[in-house]
């Protein structure tokens, strides 16, 4: 019995979600957050929160109101290089990694395929990350817009997910 409290208390550990740092995700009311004073809204969908965090942040480097008409086309246009949305003209600035090979970062994009989203796919914006898990913003998944979710050696452990987009000038990989 000892040894089972025992295993549920470090699983409890792993998965829990450490205190908040400051300056990471602010609680603002009705299950809506902000990282980096960009806020979650409820209603619109999920390419419209992810736009407007890189346009208010990176200007320049998304393209506005133009991405594709779902959010898997953001990969599509980056990681595929497809001519889908504008992505022709902001692939430049952005890397992509398959889920598990690299550690995300905060401010990547989490990318879901075409298993999510009926169709269109899905695209949050990772805030923290932990050793077991990740807390990430998004609209239109749920009226709660974050989300921690567990991670096993860099890889994220939840249906759908297609890999990371990351801003390469926030590329922590590339730096030597």
């Amino acid at each position: 019995m000892r040894r089972i409290l025992l295993g549920f208390a470090l699983l409890l550990l792993a998965t829990a979600r450490p205190a908040l740092a400051e300056g990471t995700v602010q609680p603002l009311e009705d299950g809506l957050y902000a990282f980096n004073s960009v806020d979650t809204r409820h209603g619109p969908q999920c390419v419209e929160y992810a736009e407007r965090y890189y346009v208010t942040r990176y200007p320049g480097t998304f393209p506005y109101h133009n991405s594709g008409p779902g959010a898997y086309d953001i990969w599509e246009g980056i990681a595929d290089a497809k001519d889908v949305g504008g992505w022709a003209a902001y692939r430049q600035h952005f890397s992509a990694y398959e889920n598990g090979t690299t550690c995300p970062q905060p401010e990547d994009m989490l990318l879901y395929d075409r298993t999510r989203g009926y169709g269109w796919g899905h695209v949050a914006i990772i805030a923290e990350v932990y050793p077991a898990t990740v807390v990430i913003l998004e609209q239109n998944y749920g009226h709660d817009t974050l989300r921690v979710i567990p991670m096993v050696e860099h890889r994220i452990l939840d249906r759908g997910v297609k890999g990371v987009v990351r801003l390469k000038a926030n590329d922590a990989q590339n730096e030597t």
